[in-house]
């Protein structure tokens, strides 16, 4: 059986709402993916301590927003686990649950350009391939130089910088596949949605009409017993 293409895009999702939906569909389009899992972060290691939706509402608004969408799946792998969600935790726990397919962790030029603070940053770029995506204010000529990196084609990066190409793939010393993807930029907000909601004015345009309805019904950004408590920690 030829492996599948799989798209892994983590996040908060607080609320997940149409711009990750139109990043996901990017990337699906752009790598040609068979499917995207939507990982809802738990304990996230680079968040300070605040109140976030608790891991059961956030997994029933992505499941309502990916719901007529066979390539989208939501995925409880960091949900379910106790402690801090460390990506390379992740990575080696879903090498394992998709060991005959192809992974591709998603991931923004502004989160990629801290990657060495994360946990054991070298080995985690061994596991799975990684798709960076365009960012604003974020260049990929910011690229940290380090490891398997310091032999990449810059110019490659300015080009991708200047919209003078859309795409660039490297390939490391250990296999995996670094794709830098330019995707068109998504003005959509969570913080703002939030705001918005909590001021009760209109998001149609920014939340698929399933997941604004879960968050009226169930009063999630009104309500303190909707949230925990999340204790920072250290990638």
């Amino acid at each position: 059986m030829k492996p599948r293409r799989i798209g892994l895009l983590g996040g908060t999702f607080n609320p997940v709402h149409l711009g990750h939906l139109h990043i996901a569909g990017e990337v699906l389009k752009g790598l040609q993916l068979d499917l995207i899992l939507f990982i809802p972060s738990g304990i996230p290691p680079h968040k300070e301590n605040r109140g976030i939706p608790s891991p059961r509402h956030r997994m029933a608004m992505l499941r309502l927003a990916v719901s007529g969408t066979s390539q989208f799946k939501p995925c409880d792998v960091e949900i379910k686990k106790t402690g801090p969600s460390y990506t390379i935790d992740t990575l080696e726990a879903l090498k394992v649950e998709y060991s005959d397919d192809d992974l591709f962790f998603i991931i923004g030029m502004d989160a990629f350009a801290q990657i060495q603070s994360w946990k054991e940053p070298e080995r985690l770029l061994t596991l799975c391939n990684f798709a960076i995506l365009s960012r604003p204010g974020h260049p990929f000529e910011a690229l940290p130089k380090f490891g398997p990196f310091l032999r990449i084609n810059r110019a490659a990066l300015r080009e991708l910088d200047r919209e003078s190409r859309s795409s660039y793939r490297f390939e490391t010393p250990s296999k995996t596949r670094m794709h830098f993807l330019s995707i068109p930029p998504t003005e959509v907000s969570a913080t703002e949605i939030r705001a918005l909601i909590k001021a009760g004015k209109e998001t149609k345009k920014r939340l698929p009409q399933s997941v604004m309805s879960y968050i009226i019904e169930n009063k999630i950004y009104n309500e303190d017993n909707n949230f925990e408590g999340f204790k920072g920690a250290s990638e």
